[in-house]
């Protein structure tokens, strides 16, 4: 344990050779190549080489029996007790080795240069945005320079930006399989089918579930496409629709896995079974990190008589809340202009997914509390629209 504090603090190890005739072995130890210094704020700032007049020096000989004698001289012993316990003018001992789960083994902030202060404990917290300009077109050659973020009304550090060929697609999407789809059923799956194609990456995975009377998890996170889109040619419309039942169990499922956490609903929004409500499954939905993405299944009247507005509004709400949107196709009498404008949105969805921005920091807010924090994002550029989430959960006491 001391040889690897003196090997961690010194920069080497002190060596030792036998002299030709056997005598005394001299070698000197490096002196203080650089080190750390603990402030008052728990924070670590680097801390130039300083020359010593009288560096240590370790005498050793050898006996009759082969064994090497140390002789130390009284500076000698100063540093390695130095090494070992610890200085009285504030060098500290190293952490002792931790498993990856434990606690202090969180990420730490990357690209740190010695000259700086690194954070000892902070969370990381990711946020996907999503920027267009005045006619809607995505915006995407923006760094992380061209942003700012604000966690409950206070400015934070940004960390990263990442895009997604750096950060993998995790994509969950919800099926509604009620009976209450029955007549559009058929071309909403071929419509499914065709977006997978669009949107996966050899990258990503996909998994989907069926929203029904009991939710279902239909096949579980898969990169391959064709297998996707055979899961979703089995489908049978039937039962109730349990949605906010379906959005918690996706939440759940995408929170562990690596990668953006997307949700794609396709519903109407009637919830009529579930025995959870819709803020709860949003706060679900922000603690897995996950955008929620929403198409209506049975299109929208172009009466408001004869409309769902509630359905509309939960499909708005999920969407709004956690950064994404929602997508209303309008009904027509023919089915093949359906048809059409049901890809179109696809096609608009896959590129919404595509061109999404990973922000991420380390918030400045130390306190585990497991309360909701608000974040809003802006960009620096004039006549800028952004989309994130609204917020996030911070970790639990």
């Amino acid at each position: 344990m001391a040889k690897g504090l003196f090997e961690r603090r010194w920069g080497a190890m002190i060596l030792f050779s036998k002299s030709s005739d056997g005598g005394a072995v001299r070698s000197r130890g490096p002196g203080l190549a650089g080190s750390k210094r603990g402030s008052r704020d728990g924070t670590l700032g680097s801390r130039k080489p300083s020359r010593a007049k009288h560096k240590p020096r370790v005498l050793g000989r050898l006996t009759s029996g082969g064994q090497l004698v140390l002789v130390l001289s009284l500076s000698c012993v100063a540093v390695l007790m130095v090494a070992i316990v610890g200085s009285p003018v504030g060098f500290t001992a190293g952490p002792a080795l931790q498993s990856p789960d434990h606690p202090s083994m969180r990420p730490r902030r990357a690209e740190q240069k010695d000259d700086k202060p690194i954070r000892l404990s902070s969370d990381l917290v990711t946020v996907l945005t999503s920027v267009t300009d005045s006619s809607g077109s995505h915006v995407d050659n923006l760094t992380k320079n061209d942003f700012q973020i604000f966690e409950d009304n206070k400015p934070q550090d940004i960390d990263g930006l990442f895009r997604e060929d750096q950060a993998p697609l995790r994509l969950v999407f919800l099926f509604d399989t009620s009976l209450s789809i029955r007549q559009r059923f058929d071309f909403e799956q071929r419509a499914a089918a065709r977006f997978f194609r669009q949107v996966m990456r050899p990258a990503d995975q996909a998994a989907i579930i069926s929203v029904s009377t009991d939710p279902r998890v239909e096949i579980q996170f898969t990169p391959d496409v064709n297998q996707l889109v055979a899961t979703l040619a089995r489908l049978q419309p039937g039962g109730s629709t349990s949605l906010y039942n379906a959005m918690i169990e996706a939440a759940k499922y995408l929170r562990p896995a690596e990668g953006r956490h997307v949700m794609v609903v396709l519903s109407d929004g009637d919830d009529t079974s579930s025995g959870s409500t819709l803020a709860q499954a949003l706060t679900e939905a922000q603690k897995a990190d996950t955008v929620v993405y929403a198409v209506h299944s049975t299109g929208i009247a172009p009466s408001v008589n004869v409309r769902d507005l509630s359905g509309e509004f939960v499909l708005k709400a999920m969407c709004e809340d956690t950064g994404g949107k929602a997508f209303f196709p309008p009904v027509y009498k023919e089915e093949e202009k359906e048809s059409r404008d049901l890809d179109d949105i696809y096609k608009r969805l896959a590129a919404e997914v595509r061109a999404q921005y990973v922000l991420t920091y380390y918030s400045k807010n130390d306190v585990r509390d497991g309360r909701f924090r608000s974040i809003k994002v802006e960009a620096k550029r004039p006549g800028l629209q952004v989309r994130s989430r609204r917020g996030y959960y911070s970790a639990a006491p």
